[in-house]
């Protein structure tokens, strides 16, 4: 019977005697030596790599996190002694708030209903609703919170500005 398999292996004599010497059984053990050291030392390295990394990451992670907490910060304006007191109470300057934020938020601003709101204030009452304003979301998902001058810029054109600036005396 004529087997149709062949014999895996080394058929050739000169290799096969090469190998069985003492010089190629140095060959061979040099060689699976050098293989071992370097999977040790890639298996070292990517133990040293990978912990690296993630620590990285988590510190970049919770620098972006603060970074986004001091840009988006609302910075209050302060009553200045020099000109008189509001002419609205905190309570007053909540509502004016609130109206303001209310005729602004979503499609289209109702300027009758921020003028209304605004008119008739002095400097400190300014600084009132300002402070009561504090940043608001707008209807965007992704945009940042607005303060409300912000609010005003991002709402009206600079000719219905300039008749809000008129009416608190040119305050923003």
């Amino acid at each position: 019977m004529i087997s149709t398999t062949k014999k895996k292996g080394l058929n050739n004599p000169a290799v096969a005697a090469a190998l069985n010497s003492e010089e190629g059984k140095k060959a061979i053990g040099s060689t699976t030596e050098n293989a071992s050291v370097a999977v040790k030392a890639a298996a070292g390295i990517a133990t040293d790599v990978i912990p690296f990394m993630i620590k990285t990451a988590l510190v970049l992670g919770i620098g972006w996190y603060a970074f986004g907490l001091f840009k988006n910060r609302f910075i209050k304006l302060g009553i200045n002694p020099n000109y008189p007191a509001a002419n609205v109470s905190d309570g007053q300057a909540a509502a004016r708030a609130s109206a303001l934020y209310e005729a602004m938020y979503g499609l289209g601003a109702d300027f009758e209903a921020v003028k209304n709101a605004i008119s008739g204030l002095n400097y400190n009452g300014w600084v009132k609703v300002y402070n009561s304003f504090g940043n608001r979301k707008g209807i965007n998902i992704l945009g940042d919170e607005m303060n409300l001058v912000e609010w005003l810029q991002d709402q009206f054109n600079e000719e219905d500005l300039q008749e809000l600036r008129f009416l608190v005396n040119g305050v923003f």
